[in-house]
């Protein structure tokens, strides 16, 4: 018995760390990323500069990170907000080195919402591989919702001065990811109908939550 309990402790001790090396990869990763966005807006062809500065693009990064990791629900939760968060710092850092004022630190908007909208990316990351249809539906539904919904946004709103090229993409991507996890494996059609309407629903709200940030 001692034995059995002391490599339960030894088992444990490895979990937490591996869950500590793991939390530290995705606040690097968010960093650089972040970082590598502010030159990326002058690099980047004009059909694809948006990427810098979408919300899609750092939802798709955010998502991305987490989901490499593995982590539990829990921790995905929050590393969500950690990665959205220091994504957005990573590019405030860079732009002031740059020479561009990016305001104070953890202030923007985009803090703000990555605080907000963090945790429901992070959680979308693991239950994507969730074995129950469902709950797969429901984690890709607001990850494609913000890709959709402002690459709709792109195109319409300001199709004028930015190019359609990188707002498709953007939209083509949402639909993949949607596709990847109705089809495989293939979910029943009801929930496959339910995560097509709340992809719908988020995308308009997105559109509307946007449209309302002009006004103010």
């Amino acid at each position: 018995m001692p034995e059995t309990s002391a490599r339960a402790s030894a088992a444990s001790r490895t979990s937490r760390l591996g869950l500590v090396v793991r939390s530290m990869l995705v606040a690097l990763a968010a960093l650089v990323l972040g970082g590598l966005t502010s030159p990326a807006q002058g690099a980047l062809p004009d059909a694809l500069s948006s990427f810098a500065n979408s919300a899609g693009g750092w939802t798709l990064l955010t998502f991305a990170i987490v989901w490499a990791v593995r982590t539990p629900l829990w921790l995905s939760a929050v590393l969500g907000a950690v990665g959205f968060v220091l994504l957005v710092e990573g590019y405030r850092l860079v732009s002031e080195w740059r020479g561009y004022d990016y305001g104070e630190p953890f202030t923007g908007m985009f803090t703000i919402i990555g605080v907000l909208a963090g945790p429901i990316v992070g959680a979308a990351a693991v239950l994507v591989r969730h074995p129950n249809p469902l709950w797969r539906g429901i984690a890709i539904a607001p990850v494609a919702a913000v890709l959709i919904g402002e690459g709709i946004f792109g195109l319409t709103v300001v199709g004028d001065t930015t190019s359609p090229v990188y707002w498709t993409v953007q939209m083509v991507i949402g639909v993949a990811l949607t596709l990847l996890v109705v089809l495989r494996p293939r979910m029943p059609v009801p929930i496959a109908a339910l995560t097509v309407g709340l992809i719908v629903a988020g995308s308009l709200a997105f559109i509307g939550f946007f449209l309302l940030l002009g006004f103010l």
